[in-house]
């Protein structure tokens, strides 16, 4: 790993860590000594495998945490991650994501939760985009992007967020949701 690469990603790993921190301040009282959100891990990887081989699991979801996260990881040291858990022992939820190349937005390649019930279930996008909106503030980002939602009412559901959908317009301009932040 050249320097420029290692300082970039201990910077961004700060950001990442306050935004977690932030974000679980924030949790309502009923979750505050139950839930911990962390980063993606070896311990996350290995549930999100279990995961992958659920036959529970959306045939929409087509990511591998598994195989993909750490070369992502890897590829964008500027990255947003979140490992969601319940009692320190229950992987609930995960998501991955990054800022545009102009760094003015914060892109949500992927969000998942669980594919079997779990107590945080209809809490998982809520949990990340609050995380996520404090990574936004600490980068400077001032729009939130879900990218690719995977259907209609998948895409339905984000709406309920106040995100709206741009379709896009060519094989390379993804179809997105997006919304301002707060800041």
């Amino acid at each position: 790993m050249q320097s420029t690469h290692q300082v970039t990603e201990l910077k961004y790993q700060k950001y990442r860590d306050s935004s977690r921190a932030f974000a679980e301040k924030t949790l309502p009282q009923q979750y505050a000594d139950r839930v911990s959100l962390r980063a993606v891990d070896s311990v996350s990887l290995v549930q999100a495998k279990r995961w992958e081989e659920s036959l529970e699991r959306s045939d929409d979801a087509t990511w591998s945490w598994s195989e993909g996260f750490r070369q992502y990881a890897y590829r964008h040291p500027k990255r947003f991650d979140l490992a969601i858990w319940y009692a320190n022992a229950q992987l609930c939820g995960l998501s991955i994501g990054k800022p545009t190349y102009t760094g003015g937005k914060l892109r949500l390649d992927v969000i998942e939760g669980a594919p079997w019930d779990h107590p945080l279930k209809s809490k998982i996008v809520e949990i990340t985009l609050s995380s996520a909106e404090a990574y936004a503030d600490f980068i400077g980002a001032d729009q939130i992007r879900i990218m690719r939602p995977v259907n209609s009412r998948v895409t339905r559901y984000y709406e309920k967020f106040g995100f709206t959908l741009r379709k896009g317009k060519e094989s390379n301009t993804p179809t997105y949701l997006w919304r301002n932040t707060r800041g």
